[in-house]
């Protein structure tokens, strides 16, 4: 999930995406200048104990696994060199 953020005080907006679970180096965070674009993708990978896999059985599976990406439109007049991510408790912030 995404939450925007446009802070009218200032020239800055805030990305804040949710990524329950998925490691920070299981994302990327790629800046598409050429389309204004901001790219991210990753995966996220099911955790089974090596001495489990093939015993285990999940009557409910609602975690959804697999690699997931994401565009979103940078604004206009946005000076690319100002753009920084950082993922902490499961939040990537860009």
């Amino acid at each position: 999930r995404l939450e925007m953020c446009d802070d009218s005080t200032s020239s800055r907006v805030t990305a804040t995406l949710e990524l329950p679970g998925i490691k920070s180096e299981d994302v990327r965070v790629h800046l598409d200048t050429n389309n204004d674009t901001l790219l991210i993708s990753g995966e996220r990978c099911q955790r089974i104990p090596s001495d489990q896999e093939g015993t285990v059985n999940f009557p409910v599976k609602e975690i959804k696994y697999g690699k997931f990406e994401r565009a979103l439109d940078v604004p206009k007049g946005t000076m690319m060199s100002t753009i920084s991510a950082a993922m902490n408790d499961g939040l990537l912030v860009v």
